[in-house]
């Protein structure tokens, strides 16, 4: 039934009709009542969802109609970018930091969804606007005047400087390809693939287009986002930060009930939203640094492993143990003669092209090449650790085939030598047990190289944005600096005192004093076997007694934060 239901649905867009029902907003929930119709799971879920609103709105109404509404003249544009349970009720709570800021929070959805709305009108967020009806706006004038020539040839590198009224429409392609094709390599001189990516582009202008039409209509004092590296809200974020006004980017920080919040504006929207701005930066070298600080740090990575909690949003801790050198050199074969190098492999489908610049076109191109260049090197001990959240993420995509990260090595590559390993993401290897092994690590641009850096092993890049040319990582300028900093691996050493505190300083600020400790709520993830259940992940309150919010320091100092502007959020000193 589903395959038939996706033929349907690609008819139905296609339809006169459709265009009519985009332009009155009515077109998501139309296939929602379909939906609901034809599939028994949507039923169920629906249900489930249905059950958890009414907890959250007994648990909510008081303490948000407790808040001021806000502003009228100060909207915010809540973007909504999760259709998650979890994420909506985050939109809530950070529409009460935001009234509380005196701002109007004015949900911004992409399609019109029941379940949705009826979560926001709990947190009493009464104000929103629907993209798709400016898509169809848009799509009606262009249906007008005709369609674009098909998009000429480019390279990834014109790609990923491709603009459309100030918005990095290449970039956005790119990464909707990537997201949309997850198992599959990218190629760009396949011809199916030009064509998908030039259809890509052609949607993208529209949606800047939409977006356009949307801001001149409403225009917003500040946004909120969560995800703003696919479509449509990319679009909507490049829009915005285009026409000078700034989004606030919430992402997960390293504990579970922690988040980290940048304020983009044009001149730093490549920049990870893990990383310190340049301010803050100067500011942590100027700061006097302790061996106090630099204990309690190291102490933190250690515990925050031992006890499971380090990124562990991600299931990152699932039966993994922690092990001493000799296990695990024993248990991957390694010759305990040899210095051990280390490549952290990425999410190959991870839509990271607004994170700075990367000397491959892609995490898949960059793992085969830095594989064939450990295996030249048979002067170490190659360690090719995959991503432990394919564990989780292949589960929630319902995929249980050979990874893509093996089938791209053996096809490129062929078999590996004895002096190169490949770890699966399943192993019960913990991570924290690579660093009594490693003497060198090899990154794009992933959060182990500055836990790397911090225990003394150089780091070797290949992207910036985030936290390489500080003073305590190796980039390369060329991909052939980088392959033959490869192949001379054997001969880095270990990183300098002043390295090591220079990215011990980094992490100190980064770890200690970026996030924003939530404590009015908790978010509750249950064991990776629920992995697509609706609640699989969910936000339960901690508020209590009508005057809470408005005592609430977590909200009160992310309220202060919001109306400043200041890049990045951080905790005082």
């Amino acid at each position: 039934m589903l395959r038939h239901y996706d033929s349907l649905v690609e008819m139905a867009k296609r339809s006169p009709v459709a265009g009519l029902l985009e332009r009155l907003g009515m077109r998501s929930v139309l296939g929602e009542a379909v939906r609901w119709f034809l599939f028994a799971e949507e039923r169920a879920r629906r249900r489930t969802m249905n059950n958890d609103y009414r907890e959250c709105r007994a648990a909510i109404e008081t303490f948000s109609s407790s808040i001021p509404a806000g502003d009228p003249s100060k909207p915010v544009w809540m973007i909504g970018s999760m259709h998650t349970v979890w994420g909506v009720k985050l939109e809530g709570i950070l529409s009460m930091a935001v009234r509380l800021a005196g701002m109007m929070p004015v949900a911004v959805h992409v399609a019109r969804v029941h379940w949705i709305e009826d979560y926001h009108r709990s947190f009493r967020i009464g104000h929103g606007l629907y993209f798709e009806q400016y898509q169809g706006r848009v799509r009606q004038a262009h249906a007008r005047n005709g369609r674009h020539d098909p998009e000429p040839r480019m390279t990834m590198a014109e790609l990923m400087e491709l603009s459309y009224h100030g918005v990095d429409v290449g970039r956005v392609a790119v990464s909707n390809h990537v997201y949309k094709n997850k198992f599959s390599r990218l190629d760009l001189t396949d011809r199916e693939t030009w064509i998908a990516l030039s259809a890509e582009l052609d949607r993208i202008r529209h949606n800047v287009l939409a977006a356009e039409a949307m801001l001149a209509e409403s225009p917003p004092v500040l946004g909120l986002i969560l995800e703003k590296g696919i479509s449509p809200f990319a679009e909507i974020f490049g829009v915005c930060i285009a026409a000078g006004i700034p989004v606030v980017q919430y992402v997960g920080s390293h504990n579970t009930n922690q988040y980290i919040l940048k304020r983009y504006q044009f001149r730093n929207r490549h920049q990870h939203p893990f990383s310190l701005d340049e301010a803050l930066w100067s500011a942590t070298k100027s700061r006097a640094w302790s061996s106090d600080q630099a204990n309690t740090l190291m102490n933190e990575f250690a515990d925050s492993y031992h006890m499971g909690t380090w990124f562990n949003r991600r299931y990152l801790h699932q039966d993994k143990k922690i092990k001493s050198r000799q296990e695990v050199i024993g248990q991957l074969g390694l010759d305990p003669s040899k210095k051990t190098a280390v490549v952290f492999s990425h999410i190959l489908w991870d839509a990271t092209f607004f994170y700075g610049s990367s000397l491959f076109q892609d995490y898949e191109t960059w793992l085969i090449e830095t594989v064939k260049a450990a295996c030249k090197n048979s002067a170490l001990n190659w360690v090719i650790k995959l991503h432990p959240d394919l564990v989780w993420k292949l589960k929630y995509e319902k995929y249980s085939g050979e990874l893509r990260d093996a089938i791209a090595i053996r096809s490129e590559i062929g078999t590996l030598p004895d002096h190169v390993q490949i770890v699966s993401p399943d192993t019960d290897i913990n991570t924290f047990s690579f660093f009594h092994i490693t003497d060198l690590c090899v990154t794009v641009r992933g959060t182990v190289g500055i836990e790397m850096a911090c225990h003394g092993i150089p780091v070797l890049t290949a992207g910036t944005g985030r936290y390489s040319g500080l003073g305590f990582t190796i980039d390369s300028g060329t991909r052939e600096e980088y392959v033959k900093r490869l192949a001379e691996a054997h001969t880095v050493p270990p990183l300098s005192h002043e390295q090591v505190q220079l990215a011990q300083r980094f992490a100190h600020t980064l770890f200690m004093r970026r996030p924003w400790p939530a404590q009015s709520f908790e978010l509750v993830k249950r064991p990776i076997a629920d992995v697509g259940d609706p609640l699989d992940t969910n936000i339960t309150f901690r508020l209590n007694g009508p005057d809470s919010v408005n005592e609430a320091s977590d909200l009160t100092q992310l309220a202060a934060w919001l109306s400043s502007d200041a890049i990045d959020f951080v905790q005082p000193a």
